[in-house]
């Protein structure tokens, strides 16, 4: 569970084995917000300010996009990867994927709309 600083919003984003993404506030010293996943978050989420979301996944095989948009963060859309992910989500900003390794050895590509765009196994 590492965590990812979004210095924009003076935030620390982290998982945790409880379900949830924190939304930490650094300066304020409080938790700002937090969302349920679906499953324990080993991995770093993925910050993506092209798109002004945040991506992460959990050990139930669920892909969350949350918006980033203020005053209330929500859950843009949700991929069932049918298979465990414990490892962090990356992002290609040429093409604005959000990458993923699951458990199972398949190496998948969402787009921004929560659409595998490619797979590998």
């Amino acid at each position: 569970m590492q965590p990812v600083v979004d210095r924009t919003r003076n935030l620390i984003w982290c998982g945790s084995y409880d379900h949830y993404l924190y939304a930490l506030n650094y300066k304020d010293r409080c938790c700002a917000y937090k969302v349920s996943c679906g499953g324990s978050i080993y991995g770093s989420p993925a910050v993506d300010m092209a798109h002004d979301r945040i991506y992460v996944a959990c050990t139930s095989g669920l892909v969350t996009a949350i918006s980033l948009e203020v005053p209330s963060f929500r859950i843009v859309w949700q991929y069932e990867a049918r298979a465990a992910i414990f490892s962090s989500l990356a992002i290609d900003h040429q093409s604005g994927n959000v990458v993923c390794c699951l458990v199972n050895g398949l190496v998948i590509a969402l787009n921004s709309h929560g659409t595998v765009v490619w797979k590998v196994e």
